[in-house]
């Protein structure tokens, strides 16, 4: 800001045509050595200066005047039907340029325009009958965009950027005949969620695949449902004392199956070490549940260990056990499952029971009630903006309706009933979990899903039991 200028010029400035960078009030001013000091760049009320090394260091001569004009030449709507909005003073005088120096074009004074710039530019745009913004869209761009829009939304359009993020940069690369064809066809402008256009249903279909699913190896549920699937909740509903954490770890440990599966895991009941135990368990085939467990079988802690690193492939971090902490409310759940999923790479989130987050609430039953229909609406909304799949395993009374958690089964996509006969005399039915799928919204297919057979020797859960299961249906 101190450096003395003793002259300035309108050549040679980032590919710009002299006459261009004269008519749009863009020079470079340079010290007593000739050395380029700052751009300037003139506003209608004032002069705007960037250092020509350092893009971040930016002011104006006057300050306190607010920045709420359009910076370019006093276009006026008889000289065109349709005006072009950048985001840059070069990009507003490089499309000017690429456009053969015909269509008015304007640049915003920066993205963060607000309510007073919409207003002072209000009745200048409205005489056009086309608005057309021509930047990078974003975030900070879109959200300048969505501002235009929501003030023009009968007559904003948008230029698509290809090659390069602004009209600068298709200048110097030598691109603008690129830009130039684009420019002339622009595209109707939707704000971000929402999609009208060929090249959104396009891009919809080629890059979104609805209900992903990874297959659970239990072949019952995956004749119905096909397996976990991504983009919404997998609700399963379980009586107290019917085994619901040995089901869902049943399901862990068969996703872990499949190669490049990552699954995060919330076990409210149980140590981290209970949990890690129980998957050593699956993998070596013995019950090393307890060190006690482990010695009767014949294995060491060392065994355990590598057992239990080597099914949750720990090496490329395919399992992520987190935890609740005591002070945190339920919702943050919200915050825990984002940051399973966009810093370790997440593809399924397991929450072991749900119900325990409504405990952390002090509010009540009705408190209790609340936050879980908040807490279902927020996370279907989370697992399909994500592609995620979340399985909340919930426990339910006597009569079978969710203790507060009834409004979770309308935001499922998938649920499963779990059911087993503990009261059975016969050892074998009171081992055996059967699968009820009752609602289906990806595949429709609904009834019984088959069953698996606990082995009290093994403590394992598979869908192998030592009886034929047309007796029993019989």
């Amino acid at each position: 800001m101190d450096i003395p200028i003793v002259s300035q010029t309108h050549e040679g400035i980032r590919g710009l045509d002299a006459d261009v960078s004269e008519l749009y009030g863009i020079a470079i001013q340079q010290g007593e050595d000739g050395r380029p000091v700052r751009y300037a760049y003139k506003y209608p009320h004032t002069v705007k200066y960037r250092l020509v090394d350092d893009k971040s260091k930016t002011w104006t001569r006057d300050r306190g005047l607010g920045m709420n004009h359009l910076f370019g030449p006093e276009f006026n709507a008889g000289t065109s039907q349709r005006i072009y909005l950048t985001e840059g003073e070069f990009d507003a005088a490089s499309l000017y340029q690429i456009l053969g120096k015909t269509f008015p074009v304007k640049s915003l004074p920066s993205a963060s325009i607000g309510e007073k710039f919409i207003a002072h530019n209000h009745l200048y745009l409205s005489s056009f009958k086309e608005i057309i913004y021509a930047g990078e869209l974003d975030p900070a761009g879109r959200r300048a965009a969505d501002k235009l829009y929501q003030a023009f939304p009968d007559k904003f359009f948008y230029v698509p950027m290809s090659k390069h993020k602004d009209a600068n940069d298709f200048l110097q690369a030598g691109d603008g005949k690129d830009l130039m064809w684009a420019a002339k066809k622009p595209m109707r402008y939707s704000p971000e969620n929402f999609f009208c256009s060929s090249e959104d249903f396009s891009n919809a279909l080629r890059t979104e695949n609805p209900y992903e699913y990874v297959p659970t190896g239990h072949s019952g549920l995956d004749e119905k449902i096909r397996g976990m699937v991504k983009g919404g909740l997998t609700f399963i509903k379980a009586p107290r004392g019917t085994g619901k954490t040995e089901v869902i770890r049943y399901f862990e440990t068969g996703l872990l199956q499949n190669d490049g599966v990552k699954v995060a895991l919330l076990h409210m009941e149980e140590m981290k070490s209970t949990t890690l135990r129980a998957m050593a368990t699956y993998e070596l085939g013995s019950n090393v549940r307890t060190r006690e467990d482990a010695e009767r079988n014949g294995y060491t802690l060392d065994d355990v260990e590598a057992a239990a690193n080597k099914i949750a492939d720990s090496e490329n971090n395919r399992t992520i056990i987190f935890e609740m902490q005591s002070h945190d409310n339920p919702l943050t759940l919200l915050d825990y499952t984002r940051m399973a999923v966009t810093s370790f790479g997440a593809n399924f989130v397991f929450v072991d029971h749900v119900q325990r987050l409504a405990y952390l609430s002090s509010s009540g039953v009705d408190g209790a009630t609340s936050t879980l229909t908040t807490l279902g609406s927020r996370m279907a909304q989370l697992a399909k903006e994500l592609n995620i799949g979340v399985v909340f395993i919930s426990q339910v009374n006597d009569d079978g309706r969710t203790k507060y958690a009834a409004s979770l089964e309308e935001e499922a996509i998938i649920c499963i009933k779990i059911e087993r006969d503990t009261e059975s005399e016969d050892e074998i039915l009171q081992n055996t979990t059967e699968f009820i799928v009752d609602k289906n919204r990806p595949f429709a297919k609904l009834g019984k899903a088959g069953s698996v057979y606990y082995d009290p020797e093994t403590t394992i859960l598979s869908e192998d039991a030592p009886y034929d299961r047309s007796e029993i249906a019989a």
